[in-house]
This record gives structure tokens, C-alpha cells and sequence, in this order.
């Protein structure tokens, strides 16, 4: 009987699949056909943000493709040089990425302005009784912006929240003990504080600072409005349909409906159009162009493979060790490789993952050129695997740095005892045998080795930055201690090399291989972006890991008291809104 359902299991799947590729087939041909002769390229913003995503037409017929960075840059920049183009609209319901990501979009779009054509955005509201900052910021790159009049502009100014769990620990009865290299290490305060301390709060505010300076700039640029202006109406919102337009914010009232019907008469009718699945479809990447890897990283650093995690800390994707390694063999290996791009999104985790990854980019970076993209973030341990890279960009809205370590445990015995009704016997042959438990408080000898540890990464740290950045040690510990910079900030304390997104980055590798500036280039993806029905199999058993990943983690902390932490070079990311 069990055979019989395995069969039909098996049998189940296989139909699954080859009705998939049957409907994807359907689709690609449809979207194969030719472009218009005149066209309107749309976009919607609606959820998820990416960095990179396989061409999957059933994600497409379902309507759950999240966005790409790769495929938005590589339509917009055809776009501007393309003369069928007339003009690109957009309709933005949420953005789901982070600032860099926001300016790089702006970038591009600016492209397609300075290229002549007209851009238009339309917003149902910036916020509704939420934040609008991200979704209007978007839209100020457009010539043009309307909104629903039922809709506001709570451009309202950036805020940050960073939670402190002390109190919960108190209560549980918890004891946290969490030292660190770097008054500006903020991490660690996660545990052991109930509120800023008086360097994370200085820190928190000339990064809000300086990100908030880089929009307000922006949007008074794009508005032709003075920045004091519009500091003022920031300060004045959130502002109705009606005000917002006497403010200038937008340009038009009318619905989606209303807003469509425009952008058609002002064609004539003349333009379709076209969504940006078909509009790549139409105008494939170029092949058997000088080649230039990308290799891809994002998520918090651990040993091991790439995946996603369920941890609550660490959520959501994670840089293994292992897997970006092997991309990097791999670039080794590949043909004709003229030059890398190393695209980072990560808040960093383990000193020794982070060091795994950094040896074999630098084995890489010996034999061919490699230039960093920071995206959103490449702080602590997403800095540290930058050491020795050729060149550095980031966006002005990078989060990154945070050069310091932490590491620490959590004493869990009193809430095992007193409020599961757990207690553990204790056996421990060695002096040291239990400095990594969490059923007791450190020694003073044991606080001793914690403290060289410490030393030691932190030290590790501070060379590998000096020696890429050719800078004294003390040069970096003085500008160190764990702070984290914008991208803007970065390039002035000599972190980065130039300002400026992964076209930019590809720019500089073009420059760095030789190859004429703006000459077309084939970008070759590492680890390799597996076909959309690869992942459709994969993704049962990924999910299945993940909970099994979970349910094994648990049950070591039943077993043995124990809860693990992030890593050592792990910054905990910063939600601004």
C-alpha cells in the first residue's frame, strides 16, 4: 500500500510538471512575439524586491514574481537607448526593497529622462495612515506624478525603531552577558540594554541624518523645489491629495483609470503598451559579449549552504559559506572571464564563514579583477569579505561597515527552573568544558579567554581593512568600534571608492579588465540561477529543511539549555521607514 502511494506521489508530481511546462511553453511564446514599433514601457511596484529571480512564467501567470534589481536595470537602461520607447509609466502600490535599492531605481530612471523620453508615476495613496516616505521618494524620480484624490503624500520624514529585549530576559529569567570590541558594536545592546545607549543613539542619528539629507535633496532636485521647502512640508505632514498637489509633491489628482487615458492621448494612441516580462523578452541579454562574473551574496553569513532561514534573528536568507566559496571556484574555472562583481546584501554573522568567503574572493582576485556593489547593506561581516577586493561602490544610502565583534551567552538556568520546570544535571571534565553553555554564569577565567577571542577577530578585522584601504592600523580603529556609515559617509572616512550603483560597479570592472567604457559585456551569474522548474522541484524539500532545521534547533535547546546567537560580526539590520 505504502508502494501504491509513493507511485501516485510520483505520478502526482510528473503531471504537476509537465503541465507547468506546457503552460510555461504557451506563455514564452506569447510573450516571444515582436515589439511594437511604438511603446510604453510599465511598471508596477507591488511587493517584494530582489536582487535576482529565475525566469519562472508560472510565478508569472500566478502573479507572484517578485521584482528584480537585474531585470529593472537591464530594461531600463535599454529602454533609454531604445527610440520605440516613448516614455516609461509607473504605478506603485508598495516598494518591498531598501533605500539603495530605491536610489538605484531613481538612477536608472534618470537615465531614461536625460535620454528624452517622458516618465510618469501614479500613486493610490503614499501611505495610508503609514509611512509614505519609500513609495513617494520612488515616484519624485518621474517627470511627472499622479495621485488618487481620495490618496495623501505622508512624506513624513524617516524613523527608526530597534528592539531591546533586556526586559523579557528579566523576566523569563534570563541573565545576558554579551561583551564586545567597539563602543559602537550595537548588536550585543540588543540583550543587554533597555534603550539606547549614549553612542548607538549618536550613531542612530547621523545615519537617519544622513539619509534623510540624501532624500530630502533628491526630492527638492526632482521637484525643482527649494530643500528648506520641502523640510517644511515634511515637517508639515501628512498632507491630503489637495495639499499635497498646492505643495507641488504631485502633479495631477485622477485614478489609475483617469491617469492611463492621459498618458494614451498624449501618444495619440499611438504607443502600446508593454509590460517589463515582454519588453525582456523582446530584447534578450547580449551573449558572446566580453564576459563578467557577478557573484551574488546576500543574507546574514553562516557555514554552510545558502538557504533560507526560520530563526527569527537571522530571517529570511542566508550567505553560506559553502556555497558562495564554490562560487568562486567556479568563476576560476569559467572561460574568458575579463572581471567579477562581488553584489553584497548583508548584515554580516560569522567571523570564520566571513573569512571562508574572503580567501577564495581574494584567490579570485589575483587572478582577475574584482570590484564590490554594496546594496542595502555590507556591514560587519558583509564588510569584512571585502578586504581586498579592487574597488568598492556603494549607494549613498548603503548601510555599512560596523568594523567591531561581539560574542556572549545567555545564563538560561533560572528560566528553565523556574518556569518550565527543567533542571539539568551538570558533569563538565575540563576547566573550560562549559565556557559555551548557557546553564551558568562565565568565571573571571573564562571572561578572560571570551575577552582574547574578542581581541583577536577584532584585530583580524582591523588588519584586513587596513591592509585593503591602505590605512595604519590605528588609522581604522579610530573610525572603527563598530560604527556603521552610509555609503555617503563610507566614501568619505576612505571605506569605499566611489558612489554610485551596480552599473556603476560594472563600469569600474570594464575599466579594471580593459574594455572600453560602455562596451557591451554578457554578465555570467554566480552560483548559477537555477531554471525556474529546478526550483519549483526544490522547493518542498527547502521548505521541509528549513522546518527541519528549526525543529532540530529546538530540540538542542531542551537538551542542552542552549540558544545560538547570530555570530560574532553580525549587525543587526536597521529598519528605517
Amino acid at each position: 500500500m505504502a508502494k501504491k502511494h509513493g507511485l501516485f506521489a510520483v505520478l502526482g508530481c510528473l503531471v504537476i510538471v509537465v503541465v507547468g511546462c506546457g503552460l510555461a511553453l504557451m506563455i514564452m511564446v506569447s510573450r516571444s512575439s515582436s515589439l511594437p514599433g511604438n511603446m510604453v514601457l510599465s511598471l508596477r511596484f507591488n511587493g517584494p524586491v530582489v536582487e535576482i529571480a529565475p525566469d519562472d512564467p508560472l510565478a508569472e501567470l500566478s502573479g507572484e514574481t517578485p521584482l528584480a534589481m537585474r531585470d529593472l536595470r537591464r530594461a531600463l537602461i535599454h529602454a533609454a537607448e531604445d527610440d520605440r520607447v516613448r516614455g516609461v509609466r509607473l504605478r506603485i502600490d508598495s516598494f518591498g526593497g531598501g533605500f539603495a535599492d530605491l536610489q538605484e531605481i531613481r538612477t536608472l530612471l534618470d537615465r531614461v529622462r536625460a535620454a528624452g523620453k517622458w516618465t510618469a508615476a501614479y500613486l493610490d495613496t503614499a501611505g495610508e495612515f503609514s509611512p509614505g516616505n519609500t513609495v513617494y521618494y520612488l515616484a519624485t524620480a518621474c517627470d511627472e506624478i499622479a495621485l488618487n484624490p481620495a490618496g495623501e503624500v505622508n512624506f513624513i520624514g524617516l524613523s527608526a525603531r530597534s528592539p531591546f529585549i533586556r526586559g523579557t530576559l528579566d523576566k523569563l529569567g534570563v541573565k545576558p552577558e554579551f561583551p564586545g570590541r567597539g563602543r559602537y558594536k550595537t548588536a550585543r545592546f540588543m540583550y543587554t540594554k533597555t534603550d539606547f545607549t549614549a553612542e548607538q543613539k549618536e550613531m542612530m542619528q547621523w545615519l537617519l541624518g544622513s539619509l534623510m539629507d540624501q532624500m530630502i535633496g533628491d526630492v527638492a532636485a526632482s521637484r525643482s523645489l527649494d530643500a528648506a521647502a520641502v523640510k517644511n512640508i515634511v515637517d508639515g505632514g501628512p498632507l491630503s491629495a489637495e495639499a499635497a498637489k498646492a505643495a507641488k509633491l504631485v502633479d495631477k489628482l485622477e485614478d489609475w483609470g483617469a491617469f492611463r487615458k492621459g498618458l494614451e492621448d498624449r501618444e495619440d494612441g499611438n504607443a502600446k503598451v508593454v509590460g517589463l516580462s515582454r519588453y525582456l523578452k523582446g530584447n534578450p541579454a547580449p551573449r558572446n559579449k566580453p564576459r563578467i562574473a557577478v557573484v551574488t551574496a546576500v543574507g546574514a553569513i553562516m557555514r554552510g549552504t545558502s538557504g533560507k532561514s526560520m530563526n527569527p534573528l537571522l530571517g529570511g536568507e542566508i550567505m553560506g559559506s559553502d556555497t558562495i566559496a564554490g562560487a568562486w571556484r567556479d568563476v576560476r574555472k569559467a572561460k574568458n572571464i575579463k572581471a567579477v562583481v562581488f553584489r553584497i546584501n548583508s548584515p554580516g554573522g560569522s567571523a570564520v564563514a566571513s573569512e571562508i568567503i574572503r580567501q577564495e574572493m581574494i584567490r579570485t582576485a589575483e587572478k582577475i579583477p574584482v570590484v564590490v556593489s554594496m546594496s542595502n547593506y555590507a556591514a560587519s561581516g558583509g564588510y569584512w569579505i571585502t578586504c581586498g577586493a579592487r574597488k568598492i561602490v556603494a549607494d549613498p544610502g548603503t548601510l555599512t561597515a560596523s568594523i567591531g565583534v561581539y560574542g556572549g551567552h545567555l545564563n538560561m538556568e533560572g528560566f528553565w527552573r523556574d518556569k518550565i520546570g527543567i533542571s539539568y544535571g551538570k558533569l563538565d571534565f575540563g576547566a573550560n568544558a562549559n565556557i559555551y553553555g548557557e546553564l551558568e554564569d562565565w568565571n573571571d577565567s573564562q571572561r578572560a579567554i571570551v575577552d582574547r577571542q574578542l581581541d583577536r577577530i577584532y584585530s583580524d578585522f582591523l588588519q584586513r581593512v587596513a591592509d585593503s584601504r591602505h590605512k595604519t592600523v590605528e588609522e581604522v580603529d579610530a573610525m572603527a568600534e563598530g560604527r556603521v556609515f552610509t555609503g555617503q559617509q563610507a566614501l568619505g572616512k576612505g571605506l569605499v571608492d566611489a558612489i554610485g550603483g551596480f552599473d556603476t560597479a560594472v563600469e569600474m570592472a570594464r575599466q579594471e579588465a580593459g574594455l572600453a567604457s560602455g562596451e557591451e559585456v554578457t554578465l555570467v551569474d554566480f552560483p548559477k540561477v537555477l531554471p525556474w522548474w529546478e526550483q519549483v522541484l526544490n522547493r518542498k524539500k527547502q521548505e521541509e529543511a528549513s522546518v527541519r532545521g528549526m525543529t532540530e534547533t529546538l530540540q538542542r535547546l531542551v537538551r542542552t539549555g542552549r540558544i545560538e546567537t547570530p555570530g560574532v560580526l553580525w549587525q543587526p539590520p536597521i529598519v528605517v521607514e
